[in-house]
């Protein structure tokens, strides 16, 4: 543009306006104001397809507002790995009673199954669920339903549906949800000033008594572990749990719902997978694993169990049926030294006396100790102190003769054994020679 061009420009500009023309502006300025503002759009509504175009589901809604439920219905007769949908509801859950001292786990219709999908694993008020799935036993079908906050601003409305679910219901089944899944929820129910629904319901977290059957054998007691080595289940097409946080992060910066389908399909397994492993612990329970536990690690951990819980007859049974079974070295040792405790507890004191000198011959630490109740047993009950004596001598040769790792508290607790030891020893050898020399005057 030369200069010429650039003055007719300025020209036309200065030129005054006309009064139409103003009037016409001004109108126009104040209908503009007039208009309500623009409401703010969620990120499935910026996107070309949202979340619905991914994940079977529809917009839901109350009174605090929107939020996108997805909603599956899974037929009784569907199998899930070596059990049916159906067992879930038949499944007798009363043995679970066991992990319950001072209340009882309501029916299977009465229960909840709630899994979470958070923003971080860290917790805190800014960590948030952004996908809340619970499980129910409606009818003749198991039901999976998933809140999915489409933004922050859903949550609201979806920590009100999901009371409504939770107040319907007694019962409450996690896995780690009393460290985590529940006291993450309680917080964003008090940010959004609503009641927590959770104080008044029964709570079982699989978690714990899961460790206490399976750790022995596996190495680990993920949901997903348990789902492949219990249940005889292997996913496929699921995404790892440490990237959905990063997944709803992308979805929240592009409005991009693709990636969110693993997700509620990660979340609907873990949901359905704790409903089964509640049901496979119970069966163990209920039946002291004579129908499920092919393993006798696990039977021996399931005796365990029931010690714990003052179950001794159980057991014993178990324990028993666990050695028998054949066990691998210190797994056999331990049970064989609470096999003995257990016998011991009930004054069946022959039983213990074998099951001892059984530990006795082990390469084991816990031979020690056998040794020792053996001593004490035959001090105590059988009043004969050579043996006594004996069992005495051979505890402290099977001590000086283990190799003892440098650590203090080893050493600290062997030089506690050799003084008890030697404070037993010098006892005996008194009653000995007080023994011959009654015996010497008698004859």
């Amino acid at each position: 543009m030369n200069l010429d061009q650039k003055l007719r420009l300025l020209k036309k500009a200065s030129k005054p306006r006309h009064p139409d023309q103003e009037l016409e502006q001004a109108l126009d300025y104040l209908r503009r104001l007039d208009q309500p503002p623009e409401p703010r759009r969620l990120p499935a509504q910026r996107a070309a397809k949202g979340i619905q175009e991914y994940v079977e589901g529809e917009i839901a809604k109350n009174h605090l507002g929107e939020y996108f439920l997805a909603r599956q219905a899974f037929p009784f007769g569907r199998p899930y790995g070596k059990m049916r949908i159906g067992d879930i509801s038949t499944a007798d859950l009363s043995p679970l009673n066991l992990l319950f001292p001072q209340a009882a786990l309501p029916a299977p219709e009465r229960l909840v199954y709630l899994d979470t999908e958070t923003t971080g694993l860290a917790g805190g008020t800014g960590t948030c669920a952004f996908l809340i799935g619970v499980g129910t036993v409606e009818g003749t079908q198991f039901v999976v339903r998933q809140f999915f906050l489409r933004d922050y601003p859903e949550e609201k409305a979806v920590l009100h549906s999901l009371t409504e679910i939770l107040n319907a219901h007694d019962g409450l089944v996690t896995y780690n949800g009393k460290t985590f899944d529940v006291p993450l929820l309680e917080t964003r129910y008090a940010l959004a000033r609503q009641k927590s629904p959770f104080a008044r319901l029964v709570h079982l977290d699989v978690l714990h008594p899961s460790r206490r059957l399976w750790r022995l054998r596996l190495e680990s007691c993920k949901l997903t572990d348990l789902e492949s080595e219990v249940l005889g289940i292997g996913r496929e097409g699921d995404v790892a749990g440490s990237e959905i946080p990063g997944i709803y992060f992308d979805y929240l910066r592009t409005g991009d719902a693709r990636g969110l389908q693993p997700v509620f399909y990660h979340n609907a397994l873990d949901i359905m997978t704790l409903a089964a492993v509640t049901v496979e612990l119970a069966r163990a329970i209920g039946d002291g694993g004579a129908s499920t536990l092919q393993s006798s690690v696990d039977l021996f951990s399931l005796s365990r169990i029931y010690e714990a819980a003052g179950s001794r007859k159980q057991s014993v049974a178990a324990c028993q049926r666990a050695i028998s079974g054949g066990l691998p070295g210190e797994i056999e040792a331990r049970a064989l030294h609470q096999l003995a405790l257990q016998y011991k507890r009930v004054r069946q004191h022959e039983l213990a006396v074998e099951t001892w000198l059984e530990l006795s011959r082990r390469a084991s630490p816990l031979a020690l100790e056998a040794l020792e109740a053996l001593a004490i047993h035959y001090e105590h009950h059988r009043h004969d102190p050579q043996s006594a004596l004996e069992f005495t001598l051979a505890a402290i040769d099977r001590q000086k003769g283990d190799a003892q790792p440098p650590s203090s508290a080893l050493l600290k607790n062997s030089s506690l054994n050799n003084q008890r030891f030697a404070r037993r020893l010098e006892r005996l050898r008194k009653k000995l020679a007080s023994h011959q020399a009654a015996t010497a005057l008698l004859s």
